[in-house]
């Protein structure tokens, strides 16, 4: 199940410098050009704008240009923290985990307790690395920061984290958290009915399933989830129905396959 990956991006995003205000201009978006002159130049605005420019090419899947640019503005400043973030966050979408994981250390020893930081490096580490107790001690370190203002997605990072490592009873107690932070955390509902599906208790797992639903669009996931959970409590017009949206919506994808295999 991969729930974390979004909260990745959008921190990296967030810590970026895309929304600070640069006399550097940045023309000819189509080849990256941006023009500085010697007097005006400052190393700090002109990685920053690179470090824009390669995010926004992550977000859209241009990687060799996402690449050019990050490595551009680490040639501007190669001790900027967000900059050493970013490299990271690219060597991860390209899985290149070692390399990432290197920047992604540069980043948090340079600035040890930025919360975005701290949480997206968890994020890497449960989503990517599998290395779910330790990437929860980074959500915790995150939460702990007095001035964070998103520890409801931090803790519903968290909860996916438990759940991955099959603990059931964390999972639950984040995805809690997350949801009395931040009632709007849609995935936590998902995650709850997922938590109960698992731990045997199909009835409150359609409870959570059915609110989720009414909030937000189906995926993958959560349909094959209304499947398993219809089956388990023999509701076979809801097992049709889960069934032939999911692979209606989306028929290429592994919960797809899945589902043709335990119908």
């Amino acid at each position: 199940m991969k729930h974390i990956n979004w909260i990745v991006l959008g921190a990296v995003i967030a810590v970026s410098g895309c929304q600070t205000t640069s006399r550097t201009t940045t023309k000819a978006a189509t080849n990256d050009r941006i023009e500085v002159s010697d007097t005006d130049y400052n190393a700090k605005k002109a990685a920053q704008s690179r470090l824009a420019l390669g995010l926004k090419y992550i977000e859209r899947g241009y990687m060799e240009r996402a690449k050019q640019n990050l490595v551009k503005a680490y040639e501007h400043d190669p001790d900027m923290p967000d900059v050493l973030y970013g490299l990271g966050y690219y060597y991860q979408a390209v899985y290149e985990y070692d390399k990432a994981d290197g920047y992604y250390r540069r980043a948090l020893k340079k600035a040890p307790d930025n919360p975005d930081y701290l949480n997206a490096y968890g994020a890497f580490l449960c989503e990517s690395k599998k290395e779910y107790a330790e990437g929860i001690k980074y959500f915790l370190k995150a939460i702990a920061e007095p001035d964070y203002t998103s520890v409801g997605e931090t803790y519903e990072n968290a909860g996916f984290c438990s759940l991955n490592a099959k603990q059931f009873t964390q999972a639950e107690e984040y995805f809690e958290k997350a949801l009395t932070l931040n009632p709007n955390l849609n995935k936590s509902l998902y995650g709850l009915a997922q938590v109960h599906y698992q731990k045997g208790n199909a009835k409150r797992a359609e409870d959570y399933l059915y609110r989720f639903e009414g909030r937000t669009k189906p995926t993958a996931n959560s349909l094959l989830l209304g499947y398993k959970v219809a089956k388990e409590t023999n509701r076979r017009g809801s097992m049709q129905s889960y069934g032939e949206k999911l692979m209606q919506l989306f028929p290429n994808s592994p919960q797809a396959t899945e589902y043709l295999n335990i119908r």
